[in-house]
């Protein structure tokens, strides 16, 4: 679960980096930092509801909720860090209308279900649904 966890801070930093460079044509590691912790953050709190929300899970329906919740929720998350990042560069922090913007929210839902291969369970082959940070 560590490696996990700490998968997800390196990738979600990495990938604010680059949102810094493309969305706001500033770039710093100490940034990027600190947006990856609050993108970690905002997974963690976002995973916990869900799998408050989910409860138990039939295993005939694990694929579906897997892409049905993780899907929009990953878009918001996403979507909220890229209008931290864009804030001070785009119209009124409106990523909306923004073309490059919503290619890199798109990249970074690719990004979280490509860490969740990290998770306990996907390195048994599963989808981790209710467990994951998003």
């Amino acid at each position: 679960m560590l490696l996990y966890a700490l998968a997800k801070f390196v990738a979600y930093s990495l990938w604010c980096y680059l949102g810094l460079r493309l969305l706001a044509q500033r770039e710093t590691l100490f940034s990027a930092l600190k947006f990856g912790a609050l993108r970690w953050f905002i997974g963690l709190a976002f995973g916990i509801a869900a799998g408050i929300s989910l409860g138990a899970i039939s295993p005939q329906s694990v694929t579906a909720l897997y892409f049905g919740v993780y899907v929009p929720l990953r878009i918001i998350e996403w979507s909220i860090l890229g209008v931290l990042i864009a804030r001070e560069s785009l119209e009124s922090g409106s990523i909306a209308r923004n073309r490059v913007a919503w290619l890199w929210v798109i990249g970074g839902v690719a990004v979280s279900f490509a860490t969740d291969l990290l998770s306990p369970e996907g390195m048994e082959g599963r989808f981790c649904v209710g467990r994951c940070l998003c």
